[in-house]
């Protein structure tokens, strides 16, 4: 794997396998352009997956951390769609009612925007603490105690801790994992903290071939078999793991604890496995979208995409069929009338697509299929409607 990392960023093995390569992807997702020739000139890099064969770990062996710079507006936020919301409201509860937060400190490693922080400290009544490069005060609420430091964690920011530390969506675009989550022990052994942790899940991933969802600022992938190795390693007792948001999610809950360097032979051997029929699954999938959009586009039908986030960018990037679509939705005012990195599509916002009147709509979430209908159904929109992420049998019927 020339130019390419040579042991695993999890647990060190050096028995590494190559699963799937991408050559000239954007190096940013979600840094939107303000012109379609700054979108479309934006910086490219290379990307190739490898599983590690001792502890599952996957992550992107060609990254580079100087390849996205998240001190630029950034904008990840997922709030404004309701499914989401509803999801969001589980989680607060269930941290909230399980680990006694009620006027206690909630410490939030990568808090975005802030929006989840402010939700568990407004309902609990607790204080706040959160740090991240992207994070804009002007979106900020004025009326709760939090404090937010606009840089990255580091070792110089173990001192940090609180009562509850959480890390959402987060880890998958870090490199040195094991040192990251060590960082955050330490952090958790000042005040005997739960640690909580959200992450995209790679075993679906893994068994629906989703090249979509592989793109350069997602460099680290876990299953549930690698992310309970890699807290477990590193001095973490784990008190929950479990898939969420109708599995897309992994959610670990834990607590300092022993270093625990066994793994499950039998789960490791299992990731393996399906991430080396990975490669497969993906250009199967990439031919049969292509094939539908170049159909569409034969027979002159406009195509929309749903969802201008990561997903629609790492989806441009592998059909390759810019000029068959023609543009991008999503429901986040923040990223309407912008372009997305590498395909220069314009954002628009749903009521917008009463001019455009599409034919096709390709929803770059299944879970979300439902709200979407409901909101082209009160546009007097009816296009065709298909989601990635389908079963085998939906997706050989999108031919």
């Amino acid at each position: 794997m020339s130019g390419a990392a040579e042991s695993c960023w999890a647990c060190g093995s050096k028995d590494l396998t190559s699963i799937y390569e991408v050559d000239g992807i954007p190096l940013s997702s979600l840094i939107l352009m303000t012109t379609p020739e700054e979108a479309v000139t934006y910086p490219r890099g290379d990307l190739q997956l490898v599983v590690c064969q001792h502890c599952a770990f996957i992550f992107n062996a060609k990254f580079s951390p100087d390849s996205v710079d998240y001190t630029q507006p950034y904008e990840e936020s997922q709030a404004h769609s309701p499914r989401f919301r509803v999801f969001e409201q589980e989680l607060v509860d269930h941290l909230i009612n399980d680990y006694d937060l009620t006027g206690r400190l909630v410490f939030e490693i990568g808090c975005g925007k802030a929006s989840f922080l402010e939700r568990i400290c407004r309902q609990a009544g607790a204080r706040g603490l959160g740090i991240d490069p992207s994070f804009d005060p002007e979106r900020a609420a004025t009326d709760l105690d939090i404090k937010v430091l606009k840089e990255y964690f580091d070792a110089d920011h173990t001192d940090l801790t609180g009562d509850l530390i959480c890390c959402r969506h987060t880890l998958e675009h870090i490199g040195p994992v094991a040192e990251f989550v060590g960082l955050t022990r330490i952090s958790a052994g000042h005040s005997d903290a739960v640690v909580f942790f959200e992450i995209p899940d790679a075993d679906r991933i893994l068994a629906e071939g989703a090249f979509w969802d592989v793109y350069n600022e997602h460099c680290s992938y876990f299953t549930l078999a690698s992310l309970s190795n890699l807290f477990r390693s590193v001095g973490f007792g784990v008190l929950r793991l479990q898939k969420g948001f109708d599995d897309q999610y992994l959610l670990i809950d834990a607590k300092v604890g022993a270093v625990d360097l066994s793994v499950d032979e039998n789960a490791v051997t299992q990731v393996v496995e399906a991430a080396t029929e990975f490669t497969a699954k993906a250009a199967a999938s990439t031919e049969i979208w292509r094939r539908a959009i170049d159909r569409a586009h034969e027979q002159g039908k406009t195509v929309m995409l749903w969802g201008a986030s990561s997903k629609a960018v790492g989806f441009l990037s592998a059909i390759e069929r810019n000029e068959s679509i023609a543009g991008a939705v999503d429901i986040n005012p923040f990223k309407q009338n912008l372009y997305l990195p590498g395909s220069g599509h314009l954002i628009v916002g749903p009521s917008q697509l009463q001019q455009l009147s599409p034919d096709l709509v390709i929803v770059m979430n299944p879970i979300y299929v439902p709200e979407i209908t409901e909101m082209l159904d009160g546009l007097g929109l009816h296009p065709e409607t298909r989601a990635v992420g389908v079963s085998e049998a939906e997706l050989a019927g999108i031919e």
